[in-house]
């Protein structure tokens, strides 16, 4: 019974706002409709571009300083050149007494 009561709730109030277009107030005056590419623009490209130049201005200098560390001489260093390799560090030797 409760089921059915919530889909009758839920599917009343999905069409209330269609039926709602058919009635006008006195002075309305409603402006164009938005085309399909517009609305594809204002809300979907546009949102995502925002969401990139944010990241970017976030993970930018993350990536900027980790370029820099991992390089011995910052963005000078010559990548042709030959690195020596290094040791792995030597590690603490568990004992148990």
């Amino acid at each position: 019974m409760s089921t059915c009561v919530s889909g009758a709730v839920i599917a009343a109030s999905t069409v209330t706002p269609v039926l709602a277009d058919s009635r006008r107030d006195d002075g309305d005056q409603p402006g164009a409709s938005l085309s399909f590419l517009a609305t594809v623009l204002w809300f979907v490209i546009l949102p995502l571009a925002i969401y990139a130049v944010i990241a970017l201005l976030v993970m930018g200098p993350g990536w900027v300083s980790a370029a820099k560390k991992s390089a011995a001489n910052g963005f000078l260093d010559d990548p042709t050149e030959e690195k020596p390799q290094r040791d792995k560090p030597e590690t603490a030797a568990l004992t148990y007494e």
